[in-house]
């Protein structure tokens, strides 16, 4: 019976830990396309409450990208604050929280890997 040298133990870790870093999150290259997707394309909700969104993202064959940070920004941050950065899941989605300081309208901008997309909320009073 021939046993496996501490060596050859060492090339297979690390072969396994390379396998394994490359296959759990995917960094699509940075000029390739990716689609976001935003749900919904407009919000309005009373100030003061908190209310969801939804992103989704595809490569450009339109296979869901998995373990993609994507980035979010409210241009008028007086108006509505928006969770600032969340990881997408296995489907490609993930979900931001939109909340309402005070009546107005604002932009919400969504980033990742260089592409943004943006959405509109309004905030009204009770």
């Amino acid at each position: 019976m021939k046993f496996i040298s501490r060596r050859n133990i060492f090339f297979y870790l690390i072969f396994t830990g390379f396998i394994l870093m490359n296959s759990c999150a995917q960094t699509p290259p940075y000029e390739e396309a990716i689609k976001i997707i935003v749900t919904p394309h407009k919000l309005s909700v009373c100030s003061g409450s908190e209310d969801n969104i939804f992103v989704k993202l595809l490569d450009k064959q339109g296979g869901p990208l998995f373990g993609m940070e994507v980035k979010a920004v409210s241009i008028s941050p007086t108006v509505a604050t928006i969770t600032p950065k969340a990881l997408t899941d296995a489907t490609g989605k993930t979900t931001f929280t939109v909340k309402g300081i005070s009546p107005g309208a604002t932009t919400i901008v969504l980033s990742v890997a260089g592409q943004k997309a943006t959405m509109e909320v309004i905030f009204i009073e009770h």
